[in-house]
């Protein structure tokens, strides 16, 4: 299936928004188990990274990310 680049974008604003869920989320948890500021805004943003890491590995292998169209 050929996606849009429009579509592509789309889905790559919808992993970096779950991300930014997940990261503000993990956050505010580790805070809450007793993180200073500095160790909860650092577990957030390796929760960021991972989460926007699976989110485009299993775009890219379901094939919806990624792809070069070629013009024909």
């Amino acid at each position: 299936m050929r996606l849009t680049f429009l579509t592509q974008v789309l889905l790559a604003l919808l992993s970096f928004v779950s991300a930014l869920l997940v990261a503000v989320v993990a956050g505010v948890l580790s805070h809450e188990a007793g993180a200073p500021v500095p160790g909860a805004v650092l577990y957030g943003g390796g929760a960021f990274v991972g989460w926007m890491s699976l989110c485009v590995s299993v775009l890219t292998a379901l094939g919806l990310f990624g792809q070069h169209r070629s013009r024909d």
